[in-house]
């Protein structure tokens, strides 16, 4: 039993080790979704020198880019909005347009609002006007983010979110391959886990995922073990029959279910190692 405690062991240090990632996968992921719930709310968020694509619906009658008015520039030109190409829609098939909002490198923090419109003055449709808001460096633009882990670490949630998926998937396969190395080694020593555990008049009785087979009888010794190792208590199997063990141990006092029960078909002398 000693040998294989080491499998035990591990089994449970990858088993906390998977609930760990796979619960601060869980937190990470709702950082993520309260940041972007609780976020920029529309606003589009950008530091100086750099460049967002963006698209949206024509304005009314108008059909081509050159006949947009574009509202809301600083006069500087530090915040453009350059529309490049109409396209058709993908879902409804109507004319769309695509662009970029482009940031020059010594554009001034501050929010800016920008408008395309039509030259006719028809009603401003909601969805063509952008809030851009500039930040001065990428640390204030994360020190401002509504995400917890993107405020302390500069890192997007979701990237924890999946490293740490990834990590419990990884420790829970580790978990399985220590339990199966466990099983085994238990069943090549003749022992077994205690997964039942009844007192009565005649003494405690243990049932345990020990195999009925031509080995193993009536009457046979055995001793009951922690998973780590330790010796409990003797034992002797009382019936073996419908692929169950049972065995009657004593004193019963420190026997518990998971501890380990083992039979000795050869010798009572020399308990399994």
């Amino acid at each position: 039993m000693i040998a294989g405690a080491r499998y035990v062991l591990w089994q449970k240090r990858t088993g906390i080790l998977a609930m760990v990632c796979l619960v601060g996968a869980l937190l990470s992921l709702a950082d993520a979704l309260v940041g972007g719930f609780g976020g920029s709310r529309g606003v589009i968020e950008l530091l100086p020198d750099s460049r967002y694509q963006i698209s949206g619906p024509m304005p009314p009658r108008t059909e081509a880019i050159k006949d947009f008015v574009i509202d809301g520039e600083p006069k500087d030109g530090s915040v453009r909005l350059l529309p490049e190409i109409v396209f058709s829609g993908y879902w409804l098939g109507g004319s769309m347009w695509r662009g970029l909002i482009v940031v020059a490198p010594d554009a001034r923090q501050g929010d800016f609002v920008i408008a395309v419109k039509d030259r006719f003055g028809e009603k401003q449709n909601p969805s063509l006007v952008f809030t851009v808001r500039i930040w001065p460096d990428e640390a204030t633009l994360h020190a401002h983010s509504a995400s917890f882990l993107t405020r302390k670490t500069g890192r997007s949630p979701y990237l924890f979110a999946v490293s740490l998926a990834v990590g419990g998937l990884l420790a829970g396969a580790a978990n399985f391959l220590f339990g199966r190395l466990w099983a085994w080694h238990l069943k090549s020593h003749h022992c077994g886990e205690i997964y039942k555990l009844r007192r009565t008049d005649q003494g405690t009785e243990i049932t345990c995922e020990l195999p009925c087979g031509d080995l193993l009888r009536p009457g046979m010794e055995g001793a009951v073990y922690r998973s780590t190792g330790e010796p409990l208590c003797t034992a002797r199997i009382a019936r073996c029959d419908n692929g169950e063990v049972l065995m009657m141990v004593a004193p019963s006092e420190l026997v518990r279910l998971g501890d380990v029960a083992c039979a000795f078909p050869e010798t009572t002398e020399n308990p399994p190692t």
